[in-house]
């Protein structure tokens, strides 16, 4: 059962990425909309699932669908245990998350705040629950103070599943990519790891990020004929399982002599895929790819993201001449020692 349960709630994690995504950019011209709508939309199909039943329940309550009809009766109980400890920190933890799963948010930010106050602030579990329920809660003045307790939960505790997502949920939609992304990746290297199916919900969030980090131009966008180099970028099938999700594609143009690149454009490495280079692709505008120019063309896999060959980047290059050989292959090939 819980099995299914979590399968349904990937699907609904991944139809609803491709429709709150696009909710959550900033558009010119346009007031946001509200933040508690956008979040929820997302949350409350998926992640509390996710969290609870996937990433685990920091505060030792396992809320699963199970049981979840039961949770009035789960409430009630830990009600009782409070009337007679009132300081019990687990107590009130534990029943915060089941008003949070209930979506009983303004309950739960009770619970939470009464295990803040316990804890003196320094409990990493009250402060991302807090962070939640203000989110949730349906107030976008509350839901203004929830990145306050979700960047204090995380000093804490740097691999806080809930802080971790709702804090990416909020950078994304606050234009910080960078911050996302990262909190994105960490979620990915969690313990107990996500499974498969997750893994591959998170990485498309992060690929969402990275194609806004690193937008492909647009293929109407006009090209310098005289300097163009027209490409179609394969993978090797023997060095396709050596490609993380994550990975990025540098496509340089080089000099025969070497030297600075000519020309750099990069994407993310879905493969195969079409890349045109040009003049307009130089990094400096007086070192740029000339009309009939002989070059080196190198197309890589770069495992970390970063434009800086390391071992076990992927590549492949060709010779071409600038605006004069016209469309080839370019197969990535060769491993990086």
């Amino acid at each position: 059962m819980t099995a299914f349960i979590i399968g349904a709630a990937l699907l609904a994690l991944l139809a609803v990425l491709f429709v709150v995504l696009p909710l959550l950019r900033q558009r010119s011209g346009k007031p946001p909309a509200a933040v508690a709508a956008m979040i929820s939309a997302l949350a409350l199909i998926a992640v509390s699932v996710m969290l609870y039943a996937v990433l685990g329940d920091p505060a030792g309550v396992r809320l699963t669908p199970a049981n979840a009809n039961g949770a009035g009766k789960q409430i009630a109980a830990l009600t009782r245990q409070l009337e007679r400890s009132p300081n019990d920190l687990s107590a009130w933890l534990a029943l915060g998350e089941a008003y949070g799963f209930n979506a009983q948010y303004r309950l739960a930010l009770r619970a939470y705040d009464h295990a803040n106050t316990l804890a003196n602030g320094n409990n990493a579990v009250a402060l991302a629950g807090l962070g939640e329920a203000l989110l949730l809660g349906g107030d976008d003045q509350q839901a203004s103070k929830a990145p306050f307790y979700l960047e204090r939960a995380l000093k804490l505790d740097p691999r806080s599943p809930k802080a971790l997502w709702y804090s990416a949920l909020l950078a994304y939609r606050s234009g910080r990519m960078q911050i996302a992304r990262a909190r994105f990746a960490t979620m990915l290297t969690l313990t107990p790891p996500p499974p498969a199916n997750v893994r591959s919900a998170l990485q498309k969030m992060i690929e969402q990020i990275d194609l806004k980090l690193h937008p492909p131009i647009d293929a109407a966008t006009p090209v310098d004929a005289a300097t163009a180099i027209h490409l179609h970028v394969m993978l090797a099938p023997k060095l396709a399982a050596k490609v993380p999700a994550h990975a990025s594609l540098f496509v340089f143009v080089q000099g025969p002599g070497g030297g600075a690149p000519l020309a750099v454009k990069r994407s993310s490495a879905t493969l195969p895929q079409d890349v045109v280079l040009s003049a307009d692709n130089a990094m400096i505008a007086q070192h740029a790819v000339r009309p009939g120019q002989k070059v080196i063309v190198v197309a890589r896999i770069s495992v970390s993201g970063s434009p800086l060959a390391r071992s076990g980047d992927l590549y492949g290059q060709i010779h071409y001449v600038a605006g004069k050989t016209g469309p080839r292959s370019l197969e990535i090939d060769k491993l990086s020692p």
